[in-house]
């Protein structure tokens, strides 16, 4: 069989390196004799070279044969199973993602902005479109796994080696170079319940000379869609639990969702389709009566007919579908004087198909809701969502994203005087997103199907005479693109830098040598969003990100590593960086945003008491500087539909407990703008970890290490329900339960909080502007547990097991400084263990692991109205009413109004009780096995997530909303089966 030979002395110690660490999941092993003549290799988390595995800081390794044999297709697969991993990010399939089509790594819950990924040590471009619409992250997605040699993961804060980002951890991504040989992995899947097809390919090889070698990897990946049609298990309203079903659902069902409507907005009243309509549509649409159930009254009210969706989300997507297309070249050529250039490409290019609910029309009158029907003398709203086969097939129906980035980077090393390892770098990283949206343009569909304006009221209501024909009945492709177009939606992020640096030892201590290493670092970064000219116009968008901008930061570090005693030794870090000459989009000139100047520093302890045993500990400061989004961020919009807080208390709504959607005076539309806020302060914080690491038998290691980030002045977004909330409060000194609402942040907040809503003339809300502050602090604590074990027999082979254990024992977060802060660990994920066992015997091998996320809150734990101190909504009576979690009743419905008259509900004078209940946990397990069948040729097998865990069969018993569950943690894809074939040569 052909191998992969390393050429470079050094490389070659990496590999011997890894080869000793038992599934060299987490790198836990002490130093033993076997490792001690080792060359000194670079590890994550310090710039001086080492020959001991650990330092004073764990550092995780996930290799590549780690990532194929646990059946994992990407890197990101991988990582986001790291159990220090404990943070969520933004599901593809979550309604309103900024971000479909990236994959974010929320290290120890800090935020997927504050961790730093490194490809071969060196910063890549930025996403280019805002996590959340908010702030700037790197996508861990489009790392392709034929490139990579190994990862490795340093958790808690570096700033004083890496510089801004490093809160929370490192992620280096390692690719492989210097590589005889060459080897072709071709896989193939699917689903076991159906859909999401997926193919990999991959080439992956290199050449070596004398004094030259080049190092390539081309993958191939394509990853098939998955719509709700493909689960009915949780394709419509109606699949979700009973226990979160409202009054009205419980009485008379679910209301049909419009799929083809006219309705008289006055009264409410449906207009009947004409008989066969419905049908007409492919099975897409049914015939329904749409029941009104009165509470008060005790009353269901039929309102009308209309085509109701037969499956409401039969057509969003669960999950994207990719197409993934990636290349990676290395080279290098010695000289003949110690010195070696190098230059790396790496080119990734991917087409997502992504999205929720299809592309619709609303025929309405701006100025009014609704328009005044010439042919049925009365006020119209008309519904529509169009259907597949109208517009051209599912495929068509969805939005894309089309993505291009690369990364460049070359240099020059070299050894000085004999002692001193040096090297030079420049680069640029380069990432370009286009999303193309299917959308309507809502006048060319009022021309299509109200023809012209022909004239206004006297209520000042526009007039049409609606083409019932061509409402009533489906269009073909043709006629919907008449009035459908595609958004487009571009942005581009880069980065340009150049580094310098030099290792190694100054000269003989009194208890060995101490080594030194220093960088210098200069790097130009930028970003630019250009959403679509026409939103807002022609069309809406769910999200609309305007900003765009750059700046330059220049950095100096310094490092030492210092034997105190023959068993004990010291690292220090210190450095310095600088953020400044911030430039808008389209501008010359520097805006006055100041700059970010931060000094960081770091000490770290190694003592080992004897060979087996290494006892560690670790201080460091860290920082963020702002996200270029939150500063920079242009004037942005979303249209969301919510409560109107303000209006609730000011017309009594609230008392009975009136402000959901069946109240159209405070339940609406309107719009949420964002921009940045200039004057920004960096973030800091400061971590530390102590630990131990013990090889307790030959073959078994164990390690422990307790951890601590706290991190202050943390910028956060005031959003929207806070403006509204914080809105209502300053004007009545109300909260929504009538209780006295306290003002959070001092004199100015109501003030900053007014400025911030617009209303028009009757009160009604326009828009509202949140935007970034520096507010918060958070706090976090726990624990981190591996086990290695290694059993060799002469019968039955080899084994290996592997466990890593975090536990987040302790989370604390202040939104504002008057906030109490009290402990907040239930309230999020808790735990997370990863577990690998590998066999090899022979020609055969076989590999079971298992991924364990822990419970999380449910839903309704979550439905406090106080932001800190009353976590945990009231369960609903049996008639499916919920009362009031306001800490004045406590789930208590009073038998009487605040006016004094008696309360007319059914439920009056009795009690429920507050829900503090869990999801989870969620248990994933996979398997595979392979089989050798000559010197060059294996076949694998892989069965991932054996038992089928998935959204649809962890439905959160109170959450009504779809998906039912919470998928940022579990999908709805479930089992997956996948053959394999390798060939080497």
């Amino acid at each position: 069989m052909a191998q992969f030979v390393r050429k470079r002395r050094h490389l070659l110690s990496q590999a011997l390196v890894l080869a000793l660490l038992p599934l060299a999941a987490s790198a836990q092993e002490a130093a033993s004799s076997s490792t001690k003549d080792l060359d000194a290799v670079t590890v994550t988390g310090s710039r001086i070279k080492r020959a001991g595995v650990e330092g004073p800081a764990p550092v995780n390794v996930i290799t590549a044969a780690q990532i194929q044999k646990e059946g994992f297709v990407s890197v990101y697969d991988a990582l986001k199973t790291l159990t220090e991993a404990t943070g969520t990010v933004e599901a593809a399939s979550q309604w309103g993602s900024h971000t479909p089509n990236a994959s974010g790594l929320n290290l120890r819950g800090m935020g997927p902005n504050r961790s730093l990924l490194l490809v071969n040590g060196r910063r890549v471009a930025d996403y280019p479109l805002p996590y959340g619409g908010e702030t700037n992250f790197s996508n861990y997605g489009n790392i392709p796994a034929a490139a990579v040699e190994r990862i490795e993961v340093l958790t808690g804060g570096a700033s004083a080696i890496y510089g801004s980002d490093a809160i929370a951890g490192v992620v280096n991504v390692i690719l492989k170079t210097n590589y005889d040989g060459d080897e072709v992995r071709v896989r193939g899947g699917t689903s076991t319940e159906g859909g999401r097809d997926t193919w990999d390919l991959s080439w992956a090889g290199g050449k070596t000379g004398d004094n030259w070698s080049v190092t390539y990897a081309l993958q191939y990946t394509k990853r098939d869609p998955l719509f709700g049609r493909d689960r009915p298990q949780m394709d419509d309203a109606d699949d979700a639990p009973y226990a979160s079903w409202n009054m009205e659902q419980r009485k008379v069902g679910f209301r049909p969702t419009a799929g083809l409507a006219l309705i008289d907005p006055t009264t409410g009243q449906r207009m009947a389709p004409p008989a066969g309509t419905c049908e007409k549509f492919n099975g897409e649409y049914y015939t329904a009566d749409r029941l009104v159930y009165n509470y008060a009254a005790n009353t269901i009210t039929n309102t009308g007919r209309l085509c109701g969706m037969s499956a409401d989300y039969a057509n969003w997507l669960l999950t994207g579908g990719a197409e993934n297309v990636s290349g990676n070249l290395y080279a290098t050529f010695d000289f003949s004087n110690d010195l070696q250039a190098w230059t790396n490409l790496a080119v990734y290019r991917s087409e997502a198909i992504w999205g929720t609910n299809p592309p619709s029309v609303s025929l309405v009158d701006d100025d009014n809701g609704y328009y005044w029907d010439a042919n049925r003398n009365r006020p119209i709203l008309g519904v529509r969502q169009f259907t597949p086969n109208e517009v051209g097939g599912l495929d068509t129906l969805r939005n894309t994203n089309r993505e291009l980035s690369w990364d460049w980077s070359a240099g020059l090393r070299g050894r000085l005087a004999g002692r001193f390892d040096w090297s030079a770098t420049v680069g640029r990283s380069y990432y370009r997103v286009e999303e193309r949206q299917n959308v309507v343009d809502k006048q060319k569909s009022y021309d299509y199907f109200l023809g012209p304006r022909l004239g206004t009221t006297a209520d000042g209501e526009a007039i049409y005479a609606l083409n019932e024909s061509r409402w009533w009945n489906p269009l073909t492709p043709d006629q919907y693109w008449q009035m459908g177009t595609v958004a487009k939606n571009r942005a581009t992020s880069w980065v340009n830098q150049a580094s310098a640096d030099i290792t190694g030892e100054l000269f003989k201590g009194w208890a060995g040598p101490i080594s030194f290493a220093a960088v210098a670092e200069v790097a130009q970064q930028g970003y630019h969003l250009s959403p679509d000219p026409r939103a807002g116009i022609d069309f809406d968008l769910q999200n609309v990100d305007r900003g765009g901008g750059e700046r330059t930061r220049y950095s100096a570090g310094v490092e030492f590593k210092i034997p105190l005693l023959d068993s004990v030794t010291a690292t220090a870090a210190a450095r310095y960086d600088r953020y400044g000459n911030y430039k808008a989009d389209d501008s010359s000139e520097a805006l006055n945003i100041g700059s970010q100047k931060e000094p960081t520093w770091n000490v770290g302890l190694e003592w080992r008491p004897v060979e087996s045993l290494l006892v560690r500990g670790s201080y460091a400061t860290s920082f963020h500087a702002p996200d270029m989004h939150y500063l920079l961020g242009q004037p942005s919009s979303s249209e969301v539909q919510t409560y109107d807080r303000l209006r609730c208390i000011q017309s009594g709504a609230y008392l009975v407990n009136n402000c959901g959607v069946g109240n159209t005076d405070v339940w609406y539309t309107f719009d949420v703008n964002r921009r940045g806020t200039p004057l920004l302060r960096s973030e800091t914080g400061d971590s530390w970890t102590v630990g131990f690491v013990w090889d307790v038998l030959p073959n078994l290691s164990v390690s422990a290490d307790y951890w601590a980030i706290k991190l202050e002045d943390m910028i956060v977004d005031v959003g929207a329900d806070e403006v509204l909330a914080s809105e209502a409060g300053c004007l009545t000194g109300k909260n929504m339960d009538g209780t006295p609402w306290a003002n959070p942040a001092g004199g100015e907040y109501c003030a900053g909080i007014l400025a911030r809503v617009n209303r028009d003339s009757n009160g009604r809300l326009v828009s509202i502007e949140r935007g970034p502050f520096n507010l918060a602090s958070r706090e976090v604590r726990g624990i981190d547990l591996t086990a290695r074990y290694r059993l060799e027999t002469a019968q039955w082979g080899s084994f290996q097991l592997g466990v890593n254990y975090t536990n987040q024992i302790s989370t604390k977060e202040q939104r504002y400084a008057n906030d109490p802060n009290p402990e907040r660990r239930d309230r999020d994920l808790r735990s997370k263990l990863r577990a690998s066992l590998a066999w090899q015997r022979g020609n055969w091998n076989a590999n079971v692991y298992a991924d364990r996320i822990g419970s999380v809150p449910g839903v309704r734990y979550h439905w406090g109205t106080d932001r800190l101190d009353n976590p945990g909504g009231c369960l609903p009576f049996a008639d499916g009413y919920v009362p009031s979690d306001s800490p004045s009743l406590n789930c208590l419905e009073p038998a009487r109004l605040p006016d004094g008259s008696v309360n007319p509900n059914p439920n009056a004078g009795q009690q429920t009780s507050r829900y503090f209940g869990r999801v989870g946990p969620f248990i994933t397990w996979n398997f595979n096995v392979g089989y050798q069948v000559t010197e060059h040729a294996k076949i694998n097998v892989y069965v991932n997530n054996v038992f089928n865990s998935a959204s649809w069969n962890h439905k959160d018993p109170y959450k009504l909303d779809y998906d039912f569950a919470p998928t940022r943690l579990l999908g709805a894809v479930g089992r997956e089966f996948a053959l394999e074939y390798v060939f080497t040569f």
